[in-house]
């Protein structure tokens, strides 16, 4: 064709659109051939080429590309050369039919094929939730991704992901059978070793780090110190009041401030500690207390050996089973309950190491022998006025 063709009016558009089967060039396309096209007019719904024929052949806008998009001049332009893809030449309905999208997709298989055989990550878009997995467009190449690599960890609901866009790697690759199954699981694990080897080799023990809450457990609660990177708090650690469940002070998704007690690199391990951040409340009340002080206290813990004494917010004694009665006992609990009050005397105060001993048993020696000097000074009393009253009568 020497010149260009150019519709001018709604027959033309028709009878381009009809592609009559023409005695020429047309006669020798081969489905699957891969020719040059030049557009010649662009509506909404198609385009019109020109390949050197003696009538000009129609793609529509399905055929011009894989993307959602609302008209073909979004895709093409008047003068623009296409490669396309002859996918009908039929002489029973005298039909060519020509496509663009699959000339694109042919050249996306290359790029997903050279990618799969060296490893290199690919731009996928998760288009929706199906059974085992999600279903991912890679330029228009439709791949599965199973459930379980997603992410990191298992997902109950997949539907979260759909729609958006990040890369993956193709771990099944079938171009025949236009099979590729691709993981977001192991570029995620490259990333998070990648970011581990990063984080060990400047976190440093006693280092004050802040991180957000992630998950509680009976024995403590983990927390995110960046990249995904968790460190545990022991339940003995938030506080320095006993604490039974992380629950009773944290939850999911609090910002915490917390001390790095120790690295563990080889075993990824990192423990952290909320309490020893705070002020320790021996450094309040223990100035309030001395040997020999008889002072309230509640019954906080029963063990074989003895009772702890909660003093004040923090700060416990122990009254040995021994110091717990005049009387010889084998467990605390034959004279005591959790939670109820009692009196101790302070008996040794140990600053340096945190610890009070204490005792009931002197506290009631006391308790006797103010209620033995008392009845003595009674008798005493009673004896003189006695003497008194015999002098009188004399």
């Amino acid at each position: 064709m020497t010149e260009e063709k150019v519709v001018t009016n709604e027959s033309e558009e028709v009878e381009s659109f009809n592609c009559e089967w023409p005695e020429d060039r047309f006669q020798q396309l081969v489905e699957g051939e891969i020719i040059e096209a030049k557009v010649i007019l662009v509506r909404d719904d198609a385009a019109f080429v020109d390949i050197g024929g003696k009538s000009d052949l129609t793609i529509p806008l399905e055929e011009l590309t894989h993307e959602q998009v609302i008209s073909a001049k979004e895709v093409v332009k008047v003068g623009d050369v296409l490669k396309v893809m002859v996918t009908k030449n039929s002489r029973d309905d005298e039909k060519i039919l020509l496509s663009k999208r699959r000339v694109d997709q042919e050249q996306v298989w290359i790029v997903l094929e050279e990618a799969q055989t060296k490893g290199i990550p690919v731009i996928g878009k998760v288009t929706e939730a199906i059974k085992g997995g999600l279903s991912v467009t890679l330029n228009g190449i439709r791949a599965f991704m199973p459930a379980s690599q997603a992410a990191l960890n298992f997902m109950n609901d997949l539907t979260i992901l759909e729609g958006e866009e990040f890369p993956v790697k193709i771990i099944e690759f079938d171009r025949a059978k236009r099979r590729v199954v691709v993981s977001r699981k192991e570029l995620l694990q490259a990333e998070r070793e990648k970011a581990e080897i990063a984080f060990y080799s400047k976190i440093q023990e006693n280092e004050k780090c802040q991180g957000k809450v992630t998950r509680l457990t009976d024995f403590g609660a983990f927390v995110d110190l960046g990249s995904g990177i968790e460190g545990l708090i022991h339940v003995s650690e938030l506080s320095w009041n006993r604490v039974k469940n992380a629950s009773e002070l944290l939850k999911v998704g609090d910002i915490v401030e917390v001390l790095v007690t120790k690295v563990d690199s080889a075993a990824k391990r990192i423990s952290l500690s909320m309490k020893q951040l705070q002020a320790h409340p021996w450094h309040e009340t223990a100035a309030k207390f001395q040997e020999g002080q008889v002072v309230t206290g509640t019954v906080a813990k029963l063990e074989s050996f003895g009772a702890f004494i909660r003093l004040a917010p923090g700060v416990d004694g122990l009254a040995h089973v021994s110091q717990l009665s005049e009387k010889r006992i084998s467990k605390p609990d034959e004279v005591l309950q959790l939670g109820q009050e009692i009196q101790v005397k302070i008996i040794k105060l140990d600053t340096e190491n945190r610890k009070i001993s204490l005792s009931m048993k002197e506290v009631a020696l006391e308790h006797e022998q103010a209620e033995l000097g008392d009845y003595l000074k009674t008798q005493d009393e009673s004896s003189i006025a006695q003497n008194l009253g015999d002098l009188f009568k004399k």
